[in-house]
């Protein structure tokens, strides 16, 4: 593009006209002119070129992985804001049960509109990579806040609950039960709003869907640490 050769112009500029022999330095001075991000470079370094762009979106980031998706910082290419974009690994395709989790993922926070859950805009493929556009939440979820900072004060600690509460409770009126609530699907963003997420094990409380775990004979569905104990038993 124009503005790469514009960056690559000034680099060679600062440098007798020539690019630097020293990759690291190159992406370095790439990174600061903002084109780039300091994992687009770790990528380059490693010798990867391509996957940086994913439907109207470019990734500039990884954000997190969990047990069946992988999560990405992305950029919309035209209206330049942020979202993460969850990915099914190409792994897991193998496994019906992991992309009708993805699919029900999507359709149940679709179904939602509250600010204490995070919000889909879309859901797509290109090929076989499967993803899910939603709301970037610029923070930290809990368990990481109390790894890193210990136990939060009992005042803060009851309002981020109570936050939680509410977004559960729509999800409840509009027949959504999470079935994986833990610290770690509460996202607290820079303005101490809660954000719950994942609702990848959801289910329709009226029973117009059949549980995904009968479905596929799953053996466990949700975080053992905080399943709730009828989900263990039947």
């Amino acid at each position: 593009s124009q503005a790469l050769a514009e960056a690559f112009e000034k680099i060679r500029a600062a440098h007798d006209n020539q690019l630097p022999e020293d990759p690291v330095l190159v992406c370095k001075e790439l990174e600061a002119t903002g084109l780039v991000t300091r994992w687009h470079c770790e990528k380059f370094l490693q010798g990867k070129s391509k996957g940086f762009f994913l439907g109207k979106h470019k990734l500039l980031g990884h954000l997190g992985s969990g047990g069946m998706s992988s999560v990405y910082l992305a950029e919309h290419t035209k209206m330049k804001n942020q979202r993460a974009i969850k990915v099914l690994p190409k792994t897991k395709l193998g496994n019906n049960s992991y992309l009708e989790r993805f699919r029900r993922e999507a359709e149940a926070i679709a179904s939602l509109n509250h600010p204490n859950i995070v919000r889909a805009y879309d859901i797509d493929n290109e090929r076989d990579t499967h993803y899910i556009v939603m709301e970037f939440v610029d923070g930290a979820d809990m368990q990481n806040l109390v790894k890193k900072h210990g136990p939060l004060p009992f005042d803060v600690a009851a309002e981020y609950i109570a936050q939680a509460a509410h977004g559960l409770h729509h999800a409840h009126q509009q027949g959504l039960v999470h079935r994986d609530v833990k610290p770690a699907n509460l996202l607290v963003n820079r303005d101490g709003v809660v954000k719950v997420l994942d609702l990848g094990l959801a289910l329709y409380s009226d029973g117009a869907d059949a549980s995904l775990t009968m479905d596929y004979n799953d053996k466990v569905l949700g975080t053992a640490d905080y399943l709730a104990p009828e989900q263990a038993i039947n």
